[in-house]
């Protein structure tokens, strides 16, 4: 009987050694590899949420990038209404254009010092006088001419007096007015030349 509770003995021992050995080789090596597999998978599924992400938002910026061109133009005009330089030669040039295109006579054009703008320091004002002469209508087009979206300036209109027809019905309108100009940062006052 001795020999048969001794193989018992050395199959209790065997198979808690295999036992433990299972364990072991579980907690050791097989569970943290799966641990890493479910941190990779994990990791893939972050990731495959990011991909997605970014390629809607690389579908979006496609869409921008189609309609760069119309947003260049429009800056370009904005800049135009609002230089960097006055500009004042080529405006004044524009004011006269407009009013002989309108059988409009603009004289007595005066600009002023500029000053920049209470609430907004990056911008300077022109105040510009004139007097315009011509018929009611003329001077209406003329007027809204200034005022109008094809102006291509920025220009404000401060007053406008308008005095009783002379000869033929000629009126006269005089206009006070602004013109804006946004210098480069730094670069101080605007230069008022008119030639």
């Amino acid at each position: 009987m001795n020999a048969r509770h001794a193989d018992r003995l050395w199959m209790i021992g065997g198979l808690a050694v295999v036992i433990v050995l299972v364990l072991a080789s579980w907690l050791l090596l097989i569970g943290p590899k799966f641990a890493d597999a479910n941190d990779v998978e994990t990791q893939a599924a972050d990731t495959q949420t990011q991909l997605t992400i970014l390629h809607k938002r690389i579908n979006e910026l496609k869409l921008q990038q189609a309609n760069l061109k119309p947003l260049q133009a429009a800056l370009a005009k904005k800049q135009q209404a609002l230089p960097a330089d006055t500009g004042l030669p080529a405006f004044l040039r524009q004011l006269q254009a407009a009013g002989e295109a309108l059988h409009v006579d603009v004289t007595d054009i005066a600009v002023s010092t500029p000053s920049v703008l209470p609430t907004l320091s990056t911008v300077w004002m022109l105040p510009i006088t004139l007097n315009a002469e011509g018929s009611g209508a003329n001077l209406d087009a003329f007027l809204r001419g200034l005022q109008s979206s094809s102006q291509s300036r920025a220009v404000l209109i401060q007053t406008a007096n308008l005095s009783s027809p002379v000869e033929n019905g000629t009126l006269t309108l005089s206009l006070t007015l602004s013109a804006f100009v946004a210098p480069a940062a730094g670069s101080g006052t605007p230069t008022v030349t008119t030639n």
